[in-house]
């Protein structure tokens, strides 16, 4: 692997360092509970639309995305249509329903949201879903860890232990100081610094591949083999359209499946703040997009197959900014890649102590209970703490169990809270609590189930998940619906027999 120099690390300690004062600014920004969960009204949509597709995208879109265009081609393109069209819909179809919810039940937390909005006191609506949240994130800020310790070790040949302490003590301070509005300024901050890293060096290697006649970039693509240079990867019929299918189905993972995420769409003041939000993140989202895979294929064209890429095809970004950028810059675009882990690792912690603080603590364990505004602040921060040094355990102790829990994260969580939130925002049948139970247990154990039974290299399990869920809660709907929609069907049929 390719190591930094001493201008490299100067750049990238420079931007660790306005990280942390970013996060220092925003603890003047929090002065209750819901400032330190939401943002009391005070983030701009242009803001809340960085920081959710920075979050969104985590380390994947900076790692995972050019090393498996290096690995496979223009091939890769079809699962950033799934997830960047995805994303853009949920702005536009689902940041309302979530915006009007919370102005309309004054809930702080995706789970109250979904609390208020059911006929139930029963602890149950909040507590499992809060157990689904717990579970699944602290696998997720885990792995955002121990990405980072990856990358020091692998690019400045520091200790990962190291690595996963400095970017989770870091993380994990500025959540605790200035909690969702710190969190989304940083996030802001490092969104850019993402857009630009990934048009600044995949244009930089462009411009070289277009000045250099002997070099093409389809035609560098089609000699490398593996069928590179075509969109399908070389498949046909029947096989591409399964392909093609499995790599769309990431757009299923946008719809309202994830609380980090949803606690953004929450946030926005007013539908103005919304149809800005719509459109930065769908311009981030193109322009990101296209960068990551492109930087993908000018590796595979430009250095073929470096051992050290061979090695750890998520490498490719270090690789070739080590290789080809000067030392400043590259210390800056580097911090690139952390900034997406920091950015999701961040927003995790808060939305699973939120989940601690306000729908378990709060509503549960101390319901009823008068407390300060103060106490309540300190709850919250306690909480964000005990989050942030559990996913640093975690990650320090048990990376096997990281790991695992990070394969079911994903569809493990929308297969829950994605037919969760649309049944409760699209269907003209009110979704029960029975119908919430469902969710939450089938989508999950099935996510676990068929991951664990090895199903998933046949058949994605973003494809089989998500459906048992929404049938799950549909299915228990029409069993055991809620009292006032029986109330109300009731109503109904007796005036049309009137």
């Amino acid at each position: 692997m390719v190591q930094a120099g001493m201008n490299t690390i100067i750049g990238l300690v420079g931007y660790l360092v306005l990280v942390v004062a970013v996060g220092h600014w925003g603890t003047k920004l929090v002065s209750s509970e819901e400032d330190f969960f939401l943002g009391g009204d005070q983030l701009p949509g242009w803001a809340l639309a960085l920081s959710e597709r920075s979050s969104g995208m985590s380390g994947w879109l900076l790692l995972g995305v050019p090393g498996l265009a290096w690995s496979v081609g223009l091939s890769a393109i079809w699962v950033l249509v799934g997830t960047t069209g995805g994303a853009i819909f949920q702005w536009i179809v689902y940041a309302r329903p979530f915006m009007e919810g919370r102005k309309e039940t004054g809930a702080i937390t995706p789970i109250g949201l979904l609390a208020e909005k059911l006929p139930s006191d029963s602890p149950i609506v909040r507590a499992l879903p809060a157990l689904v949240t717990f579970v699944f994130y602290m696998g997720y800020v885990g792995s955002q860890f121990l990405a980072g310790g990856d990358i020091f070790k692998k690019a400045f040949g520091i200790d990962p232990v190291i690595g996963v302490l400095l970017i989770g003590g870091i993380v994990t301070a500025y959540s605790l100081a200035g909690g969702f509005p710190s969190v989304v300024w940083t996030d802001v901050m490092q969104a850019l610094l993402m857009v630009f890293t990934l048009v600044v060096l995949p244009g930089y290697l462009l411009i070289g591949v277009f000045l250099d006649p002997t070099t093409s970039l389809v035609g560098g693509l089609a000699a490398s083999g593996g069928h590179r240079a075509t969109p399908f990867g070389g498949r046909t019929g029947i096989v591409a359209l399964v392909f093609l299918g499995a790599s769309l189905s990431w757009f299923f993972e946008y719809l309202g499946g994830f609380p980090h995420l949803d606690a953004r769409f929450m946030a926005v003041r007013n539908d103005g703040d919304r149809r800005s939000a719509v459109i930065v993140a769908s311009v981030w989202g193109v322009l990101t997009s296209t960068g990551a895979v492109l930087l993908g294929l000018l590796a595979r064209v430009i250095n073929g197959a470096p051992q050290a890429v061979q090695a750890d095809r998520e490498m490719v970004l270090p690789f070739m900014i080590l290789q080809h950028l000067p030392g400043l810059l590259g210390g800056v675009l580097l911090a690139g890649a952390l900034a997406a882990m920091m950015s999701t690792a961040s927003s995790q912690i808060v939305v699973a102590s939120s989940t601690i603080a306000q729908d378990v603590y709060r509503e549960i364990l101390m319901k009823g209970e008068d407390l300060s505004e103060k106490a309540h602040l300190r709850v919250s921060r306690a909480a964000t703490l005990a989050v942030g040094v559990i996913g640093l355990v975690i990650a320090l102790v048990t990376s096997n169990l990281v790991y695992t829990l990070v394969s079911y994260a994903g569809t493990g969580l929308f297969s829950a809270f994605g037919p969760a939130f649309t049944l409760l925002f699209f269907w003209r049948r009110d979704l029960s609590v029975a119908g919430l139970v469902a969710a939450f247990v089938a989508g999950p154990a099935a996510t676990v189930l068929w991951i664990t039974l090895g199903m998933n290299s046949l058949v994605t399990v973003r494809l089989i998940a998500p459906p048992i869920g929404f049938a799950a809660a549909i299915g228990a709907t029409l069993l055991w619906p809620s009292g006032e929609s029986s109330e109300r069907a009731t109503s109904a049929h007796t005036a049309s027999q009137d």
